[in-house]
Parts: C-alpha cells; sequence; structure tokens
C-alpha cells in the first residue's frame, strides 16, 4: 500500500515557513536561515511496515554586522576601543586597516576578536580606519575615522 509520509524537525519543531509536497514526500523550508539547520526526519509507514530516514541540514552564510563603528574624537593620552562584531557560518574572523593599510599589533596596539585598542593615542594615531569580518562566503567592511584633539 501507498505508504503515510511525514517529517519532523529532531529536537524542535518544524519551521512554520516550511511546506509540504508530492503527497508529503518533499519537505520545502524557503528562505532558509540559521535557525532552521538541525536534524530532520522523514517517516514512510504504511500496513507493512515502516521505514525512517534522517538528515542534517547544516545552513552556511556569509558575515553580518551586529555591531560597527562611529567616528570617534579623542584627546590626546585617551585610550580608544573600538569593536566590530559580525555573525555567520562559519564564525568570521576579523582584520583592521588604517587608512587603507594592513594594521598590525604594535605596543600600544592591541586587536583581538573584532575589539580594536589603542592605549594613549596620539595625533599619528587618526585616521581612517576599516574593521573587515570574513569567511568563505564573503567579507564585509565597516569604516570609522578617528579624529585626535
Amino acid at each position: 500500500p501507498v505508504p503515510t509520509i511525514s517529517w519532523k524537525k529532531v529536537n524542535g519543531h518544524n519551521p512554520s515557513k516550511a511546506r509540504l509536497r508530492k503527497s508529503q514526500a518533499v519537505l520545502e523550508i524557503p528562505n532558509v536561515q540559521l535557525e532552521d539547520a538541525g536534524m530532520y526526519e522523514c517517516k514512510a509507514e504504511n500496513s507493512r511496515g515502516r521505514n525512517v530516514f534522517r538528515g542534517q541540514l547544516q545552513v552556511y552564510t556569509y558575515p553580518h554586522w551586529v555591531e560597527k563603528l562611529n567616528d570617534t574624537q579623542l584627546d590626546s593620552g585617551d585610550q580608544l576601543q573600538w569593536e566590530c562584531r559580525a555573525t555567520g557560518k562559519p564564525r568570521p574572523t576579523y582584520r583592521w586597516l588604517k587608512n587603507g593599510v594592513p594594521l598590525w599589533p604594535q605596543s600600544r596596539i592591541e586587536m583581538v576578536n573584532g575589539v580594536l585598542m589603542i592605549h594613549s593615542v596620539n595625533v599619528s594615531d587618526a585616521g581612517m580606519y576599516q574593521c573587515l569580518a570574513e569567511n568563505k562566503y564573503g567579507t564585509i567592511y565597516a569604516s570609522a575615522e578617528l579624529k585626535i584633539l
């Protein structure tokens, strides 16, 4: 006999936007998002028995800004702390540029996980800064100007 087919997300609920097509044999998730990822189970059963198949849906995305930079004015000797934060899968890595040139850690300059700290800023630190967040699907940029008074 023709089996009855059902779908469920293991350890969760089927996305509300999910649709079943072709006598419920096809689970379609339009505009898939990170939260749609997970293990899905398809069950087919009739009077002769049942069969279950599980499949893992993994969702990958390009980086997307959660927190960007803002133009900043500081007095000479102040400390700068800028944070840029992005989501994405795989998790983005960060790089910093000053006036288009890669910025490297120095005695006064620290860069850790999207945070840039410059201790005791001076006039030479003024300029345009960019934070880059990147994974294998793309790179995004945030820019801000640092002015020293």
